[in-house]
């Protein structure tokens, strides 16, 4: 497998458990934005289909935008990986198949890794070209909720448990050697840029907190600050400033202060509360999802 340039997975956030968002599938909404300094504009809604979309991801090259998006018919609901040419504004799905994926990654020659849920139930990491055979990467671990590539072809995991207090966040090395790091956690995974430091969320009372683990030295941060009121997506905007998502703003930190800051005011955009984010790599574009008042967040 190729060695992963540490540039190019900062951060992705996977899915929640399939039974959970086919028997509850929450409405979002997904728009893409020009950004510049702090601001955005020329904002519009990048989905035509109502229920799941969410999970942005761009390419490398910033020409596409990749995402999570719910495909209903009469007999089922599956959910698959949708493309959108951004210069002219074509989309569809990246690849049709029989199951459903989650999580869009994009790898270094341009495949996208995702969470793939089997026909017998199992969630494991594949990875899917755009042509070609799509297969799983690795037999183990299984029950794969969310994953974020690190800069040596190892892996932060989610693992779903039989319960939410189950739940853990797992180190996967590039050899295949797993090591367990939390329980009772949040969703979210990001590896700050040039670095070794992956960064995850434990909870702490009704609250996330930020916790650190930084795999050269196997140095453990666990609970180094809470975030803001119900933030919970996080993802570096460089190697000095991470972003959250939190009611319908974004907010910012920096590595040796404790306190956020508002990075990015989106209440004119979106009138519940902001989930998952992404940007480009250069810095140009963000793509956003909006989930409505009166929605659960999956």
């Amino acid at each position: 497998m190729a060695v992963f340039k540490n540039t190019l997975f900062i951060s992705t956030i996977a899915v929640v458990n399939f039974v959970q968002a086919q028997t509850a599938s929450p409405e979002f909404d997904l728009y893409l934005a020009d950004l510049h300094q702090q601001k955005i504009s020329n904002i519009k809604k990048v989905n035509h289909k109502t229920g799941y979309q969410n999970q942005p991801a761009f390419s490398h090259d910033g020409r596409f935008l990749y995402w999570t998006s719910e495909q209903k018919n009469a007999e089922q609901s599956q959910m698959d990986i949708a493309s959108l040419n951004i210069k002219s504004g074509e989309s569809g799905l990246y690849r049709a198949t029989p199951l459903s994926e989650f999580s869009p990654t994009v790898l270094p020659d341009g495949a996208l890794s995702a969470v793939v849920v089997e026909a017998d139930g199992t969630q494991r990491l594949w990875r899917i070209p755009a042509q070609g055979e799509a297969k799983a990467l690795f037999a183990e671990p299984k029950d794969v909720g969310y994953h974020a590539w690190g800069p040596d072809a190892d892996l932060l995991l989610f693992i779903l448990g039989k319960d939410e207090a189950d739940h853990q966040i797992a180190y996967r090395s590039s050899k295949g050697e797993m090591q367990t790091l939390a329980k009772n956690i949040g969703r979210s995974l990001a590896w700050r840029p040039d670095s070794k430091e992956a960064y995850f969320t434990e909870k702490h009372g009704d609250r996330l907190s930020l916790s650190w683990f930084e795999t050269n030295s196997k140095t453990l941060k666990s609970k180094q600050l809470l975030l803001p009121e119900t933030g919970q997506d996080l993802r570096w905007y460089n190697s000095d400033t991470l972003l959250v998502s939190a009611g319908n703003s974004i907010y910012s930190w920096q590595p040796g202060t404790n306190s956020w800051q508002v990075w990015l005011d989106l209440s004119k955009s979106c009138n519940g509360s902001v989930s998952r984010f992404s940007i480009s790599a250069n810095q140009q574009k963000l793509a956003f999802v909006c989930q409505p008042k009166g929605e659960s967040a999956k």
